[in-house]
């Protein structure tokens, strides 16, 4: 009896063993390849993408010149690889360029096409493209986080609803009260606001508070690298845009703010690097600046010439409110797509043509270039659009429905023209273990930038347009 007992036993054990086997083989096999795959040493690089909006890479690359103390952003010089200049997309704007750094392809392909939707009447009072749905292709967020890697990004443009990042604080706003906070609580990630909140203090969403906006907004992002330790992280830094917009780019007012956000990449830098020693930390920006004095009033002809019908009551409004339209221009900064409600009415896209052509003849408009369908196309912008108005430097186009058709301000500065013009050029800088030291990539396109991040990161984004970048040492 106790023989067969033991036998009994033995035969248990092994059934047992063989169950427990079995199951360990099947647990492998539906473990996704990209978390499986993070046992591997290559698999656990972390990274810190940072956006300086409206940094063109001269501000860093000819530092000296324009006085600038800057010693975060001139050790990526030297310890790591850079792109002289980064042509990005049409328009040089800050949504649609943050969407291409992202994910690698054009706004035509990603759907990201201007800063603010298509919205002819204002029904959507100055709504902005905000939400992660309307991003039509993978993201580097999606890639790293079906990875098994832990993302998170602070104030990202286009990043409510991304339910890849794990601890987001998105870019969102709407009437410009305190209530706006209120709402960006909502659209965060669940608690984490009122947990960074209680020890830092209030998260700032006035757009006007720059410097001490972007303050906060590292304070808030050092906090989550030092206490959830993400992997892949995303920071948006948007004060000297601001200041930009205000007083030109290299202004002693500019400098004097980048100057700041160098401080701030520095803080980010090292709260990084408390929780992963060995990550990368990479640079960008989205777009460069031009300096401007003169706004052309496109919407003016427009409604001269019955393209565009407004409420004779609202005339004298800031914003008259507009009745109907068969081709109206989308603004947006130093450049300004043009829509048919009809694509297919010959008669209208003609006589639109006709307008743009003598609008262009007369040098004292600013109008650098009327681009068509296909030039649309070759610069990766809303297939939407019949025609493109592209400024020159110094000019923007207005939304303003007052005469007289161009008029002179004060020096401020701009971005938003085609990718054609060299002042618009964006910024790249990266630097990191297996980077290679004081390498100049020369000219980049801003397409190459998501695929060369995933190919360091040891994820998949081959929705990408572009190959990566040679980066790496061998």
């Amino acid at each position: 009896m106790q023989t067969l007992r033991s036998e009994r036993m033995e035969s248990n054990n092994e059934h047992s063993l063989a169950v427990r086997l079995l199951a360990f083989l099947i647990c492998l096999s539906i473990v996704p390849l990209g978390v499986a795959s993070r046992g591997n040493a290559e698999s656990l690089r972390a990274l810190l993408l940072i956006s300086v909006d409206g940094m063109r890479p001269d501000y860093v690359t000819q530092a000296s010149a324009h006085g600038l103390k800057i010693p975060h952003l001139l050790q990526m010089l030297t310890e790591g690889s850079y792109a002289s200049g980064v042509r990005g997309a049409l328009p040089t704007v800050t949504y649609p360029s943050h969407t291409t750094i992202l994910t690698g392809v054009w706004p035509a392909r990603h759907g990201i096409f201007l800063n603010t939707t298509f919205d002819p009447l204002n029904k959507n009072l100055d709504g902005w493209y905000w939400y992660t749905q309307d991003i039509h292709v993978p993201t580097l967020w999606e890639a790293a986080s079906h990875a098994g890697m832990t993302v998170a990004s602070v104030s990202w443009p286009v990043s409510v609803g991304a339910h890849d990042v794990r601890y987001l604080i998105p870019e969102f706003w709407r009437a410009g009260t305190p209530d706006d906070l209120k709402l960006l609580r909502t659209v965060s990630t669940p608690g984490l606001l009122s947990e960074l909140q209680e020890k830092l203090g209030p998260y700032i969403t006035d757009l006007n508070n720059a410097v001490a906006g972007d303050r906060q907004r590292t304070r808030y992002a050092a906090e989550i690298l030092r206490a959830k330790q993400p992997e892949f992280m995303t920071v948006h830094l948007a004060a000297l845009d601001h200041l930009e917009h205000q007083t030109g780019p290299f202004s002693p007012e500019s400098n004097e703010t980048l100057e700041q956000i160098d401080q701030m990449i520095g803080e980010l830098e090292d709260a990084l690097r408390s929780r992963h020693p060995d990550a990368a930390i990479c640079v960008v920006s989205d777009h460069g600046f031009t300096r401007t004095d003169h706004h052309l009033h496109l919407m003016v002809p427009f409604a001269q010439e019955g393209f565009i019908k407004i409420d004779p009551k609202t005339v004298d409004w800031p914003e008259p409110r507009v009745l109907e339209w068969s081709a109206v221009p989308w603004v947006d900064g130093g450049s300004a797509a043009i829509v048919l409600k009809d694509p297919a009415n010959q008669t209208v896209k003609d006589k639109v043509a006709q307008l743009l052509s003598r609008l262009t003849a007369n040098t004292t408009n600013g109008i650098a270039q009327i681009l068509d369908q296909k030039g649309i196309a070759a610069r990766g912008g809303a297939p939407t659009a019949a025609f493109w108005v592209d400024m020159k430097s110094n000019y923007v186009v207005d939304k303003s429905f007052h005469q007289p058709l161009v008029t002179e301000t004060k020096i401020g500065g701009s971005h938003g023209y085609s990718p054609d013009n060299p002042d618009l050029e964006a910024s790249f800088f990266i630097m990191g273990p297996n980077i290679r030291k004081g390498v100049n990539l020369g000219k980049i396109d801003m397409r190459s930038i998501a695929p060369t991040l995933a190919h360091y990161l040891n994820v998949s984004l081959p929705s990408a347009d572009l190959a990566p970048l040679e980066l790496e040492t061998p």
